[in-house]
């Protein structure tokens, strides 16, 4: 028997929607149903999904994509998240990238209280969450990454601000000489195309994409360099190492990274 989806907390604030440029006020829901609590923003779709008897499990297939980041570097140092949700992947790095230092800018103050009350985020000096404009904080920032996280939907998808080459070169400016620019995409979207193509231009064709699900989200990696490691024998070995330590089947994504990758003749990164 399934259990209907039941709604725990309704949260209302305001907050200046990129999408419009003026303030907004959006619900922010949680729900619950069989042992799954998920997180609303504005619309029916769960925008993060936590297993209640597991919290740092890694519950969307969106999600498990991007943990294949760890595949290119293993021990990141500094970690940016534009977009809160629940704190899925700020919580996963957290866990697995103990030496890591992870920054989260979140425009809507009532996901940041949702993330802490219901979604077991952790407060910890390590794992610094902030109330503001990710691209404001880019600009005025001096510091560079190792990974920089784009996850930043609001109730209408992904804010236009996030899907221009400014932002794009704006992100690859801030990465480490071996860093990774992750973005979470609409497979629906019509502009998803356009979207990936701008983000080939801005990294030279260093660019991997892999579908979470068919529908679903489009995963696109960008590389400020060509990774140290692109054989697909020892890839899989990395793999196997890190299903066990993260208790999550990942082989499946890595095949469709693969397969995104060897057919499209523009990209410049070949795994061999």
């Amino acid at each position: 028997m399934i259990t209907p989806k039941k709604i725990i907390s309704k949260l209302f604030g305001y907050y200046n929607s990129p999408s419009f440029n003026e303030l907004q006020q959006v619900p922010v829901e949680v729900s619950e149903m069989n042992g799954i609590r998920s997180l609303h923003i504005g619309t029916d779709t769960a925008q993060s999904s936590m297993q209640i008897n597991d919290p740092f499990y890694l519950e969307l297939n969106y999600t498990k994509v991007i943990a294949l980041s760890m595949l290119f570097n293993a021990t990141p140092s500094n970690i940016l998240t534009i977009g809160l949700g629940g704190g899925s992947l700020p919580k996963f790095y957290f866990k697995y990238c103990p030496s890591s230092k992870i920054t989260v800018l979140e425009l809507h103050p009532q996901v940041i209280s949702a993330a802490y009350t219901y979604f077991n985020l952790p407060k910890d000096p390590r794992l610094n969450v902030l109330q503001g404009d990710g691209i404001k904080y880019l600009v005025d920032s001096n510091k560079t990454y190792d990974i920089l996280l784009s996850d930043a939907f609001d109730e209408y998808g992904i804010p236009d601000v996030f899907t221009t080459d400014e932002y794009f070169f704006l992100c690859k400016s801030k990465l480490s000489s071996q860093g990774i620019f992750i973005i979470n995409l609409w497979g629906s979207d019509s502009n998803t195309p356009t979207y990936i193509n701008r983000i080939k231009k801005v990294f030279n064709n260093l660019v991997l994409t892999a579908p979470s699900a068919n529908p679903g989200n489009i995963i696109v990696v960008g590389f400020k360099n060509t990774p140290k490691e692109l054989r697909i024998s020892e890839l899989k070995k990395k793999i196997k190492f890190l299903e066990k330590e993260i208790g999550i089947e990942l082989m499946l994504y890595f095949n469709r990274l693969i397969e995104s990758n060897t057919s499209v003749n523009a990209h410049r990164l070949n795994f061999i």
